[in-house]
C-alpha cells in the first residue's frame, strides 16, 4: 500500500489502526474530530501524515474528506468513524438517531464510492475496508438505530465488492464484537460500564482487521468466540429469544433512570 486512509483516526480503533499501519512504514492520512489529537498522532508516527479535522455529520467536512481522496488517491480506505447510543430509540431527537445513520452509514457509503472512483480513474488496484460490528446480524432493542446502520454497511460492501473486484478493486466489511474503547462510555452517556470479559482490546482488533486485509477476506466476525455467537443465533435460536437476551445485556449498560 503506498496510502493509508484511516477515519476516526483519533483514539480506540482508529487509532491502533494507525499505529500499527504506521510499523509497517505505510503514509497515512488521517481523519478525525479533534484537531490536538489528530496534531499529536502526526508528531509521535514515524511515517509521513496528513490528517484532515472532520465531523462526518458535517455536509462540508465530508466534501473536504472527498476532495483528499481523489488529490492523494489512497490505495488503502478504512472507513472506521462511528458511534452508537444505547435506550429505546424514541428516546432521543430524531436529529440524534439521524447522526448515527449519517457517521454509521451514509458517510461510509460515499466515502467508499468516491475512493473507488479515484482509484478506477487512476486505474489503480486497492482495499476499502468498512468496519461494521458483530451487532451488524441482528435487530437489536435499545441499540435499534445502529445495528441498522451497519446491516446496511454489510449488505452495500457484499455487493459493492462484487462489482468492483473486476477492476482490482476489492470492499472488504469486519464485524468486530466489543471492543475496548470509549465507545461505551458515549453511548451510554458516560453512564459507568462494568467491565466486560467479552471485550477484545483496540491492538487485537487492528490486528485482525489487518489480517483480513492481508488475506482479502470478504467478511470477517471476530475474535472466535463472536464467530461461534452470531452463527448460533442467526441459525438456531428464535430471533425473539435473541432480541430479548442482548436487550437484557445492553441494559446493564443503561442509566435506567434516564
Amino acid at each position: 500500500m503506498t496510502l493509508a486512509f484511516v477515519t476516526g483516526a483519533t483514539s480506540g480503533l482508529g487509532k491502533a489502526l494507525a499505529q500499527q499501519l504506521a510499523e509497517e512504514k505505510i503514509p497515512l492520512l488521517l481523519s478525525g474530530r479533534d484537531s490536538k489529537k489528530l496534531d499529536e498522532m502526526q508528531k509521535s508516527l514515524h511515517v509521513d501524515v496528513t490528517s484532515q479535522v472532520a465531523d462526518l455529520t458535517k455536509t462540508n467536512d465530508l466534501k473536504a474528506l472527498v476532495h483528499l481522496i481523489h488529490e492523494l488517491q489512497p490505495d488503502l480506505i478504512i472507513n472506521n468513524a462511528g458511534f452508537g447510543l444505547y435506550g429505546n430509540a424514541v428516546s432521543y431527537t430524531t436529529r440524534e438517531q439521524l447522526e448515527i445513520l449519517e457517521v454509521n452509514a451514509r458517510a461510509v457509503l460515499e466515502l467508499s464510492l468516491e475512493s473507488a472512483k479515484a482509484l478506477q480513474r487512476a486505474k489503480r488496484p486497492g482495499i476499502i475496508l468498512n468496519v461494521s460490528s458483530a451487532a451488524s446480524f441482528f435487530a437489536i432493542p435499545t441499540f435499534a438505530i445502529y445495528s441498522a446502520a451497519k446491516a446496511c454497511v454489510n449488505q452495500f460492501s457484499k455487493a459493492l465488492d462484487e462489482e468492483l473486484k473486476p477492476h482490482g478493486i476489492r470492499v472488504l466489511t469486519a464485524c468486530p464484537g466489543q471492543i475496548a474503547t470509549n465507545f461505551r462510555a458515549r453511548a451510554a452517556s458516560n453512564y459507568p460500564q462494568q467491565k466486560d470479559h467479552h471485550t477484545m482490546t483496540a491492538e487485537k482488533a487492528a490486528r485482525e482487521i489487518l489480517w483480513q486485509i492481508r488475506h482479502k477476506k470478504q467478511l470477517h466476525i471476530f475474535d472466535t468466540k463472536y464467530r461461534i455467537a452470531t452463527f448460533l443465533a442467526r441459525h438456531f435460536l428464535p430471533n425473539s429469544f435473541v432480541a430479548t437476551l442482548i436487550r437484557k445485556s445492553l441494559s446493564k449498560r443503561i442509566n435506567s433512570e434516564l
